[in-house]
């Protein structure tokens, strides 16, 4: 299903001062800012491809051709990138082609799940569609709830302490060897046991329903 960043979160689980400090550079080092703002952002964007899972809140908006049909649980909606903070709207263009909001009753959010989805309420069916690949809309938002206000601190204080030591480390790394290929050095990479599987634990699928 084809999925659209409606909009992208304000804030990066780590901040440019945790990052400097981190580095081990001057609270007052702005030269260094524009890397380290790239650093951050890869880095997050990294960890969320290896998790499938969304750390700061953002806005998704997910396409589909028709309902889903699943047969253990009727025809649900799964809604990716965990934890599902919302489901802003489920619409769909009916068969005259008008886009139509299908009312908050007549569905239900399984937000437990990971990835959460979506259902037909009890003795709810979905309404026929057009044939367009856009006849399903679903707007959602993931992301870790933010703590009030959610500012950056707040955001930063619900997320995994795990997440923010593999980021840091990461960035470390590139930010001192910024080649693909050193010549002429001898590398030992810290185990992965150390690194990586830091997000072992937060890699959707591997906790229970």
């Amino acid at each position: 299903m084809p999925l659209e960043l409606v909009s992208g979160p304000s804030f990066e689980p780590v901040s440019l001062a945790d990052a400097r400090r981190w580095l081990r550079l001057e609270d007052d080092d702005t030269a260094n800012t524009p890397v380290l703002r790239m650093l951050i952002k890869a880095m997050r964007e990294y960890a969320e491809n290896l998790t499938h899972r969304a750390y700061v809140q953002r806005q998704y908006r997910l396409y589909a051709e028709g309902w889903p049909v699943d047969s253990d649980y009727g025809s649900r909606i799964e809604l990716p990138f965990p934890p599902l903070a919302s489901v802003d709207s489920v619409k769909y263009i009916d068969t005259s082609g008008t886009l139509i909001t299908l009312a908050a009753d007549q569905y239900v959010v399984h937000a437990e799940a990971e990835p959460a989805f979506v259902l037909p309420a009890y003795n709810v069916a979905w309404p026929a569609v057009r044939a367009v690949p856009d006849a399903v809309q679903v707007v959602f938002t993931a992301g870790y709830a933010p703590g009030s206000p959610p500012d950056e601190a707040a955001v930063q204080e619900v997320l995994p302490e795990t997440l923010k030591l593999w980021m840091q480390s990461r960035m470390a790394t590139l930010f001192e060897n910024r080649e693909q290929i050193i010549i002429g050095t001898i590398v030992n990479a810290l185990p992965r046991d150390f690194v990586d599987g830091l997000l072992d634990n937060l890699t959707v699928g591997t906790r229970l329903f």
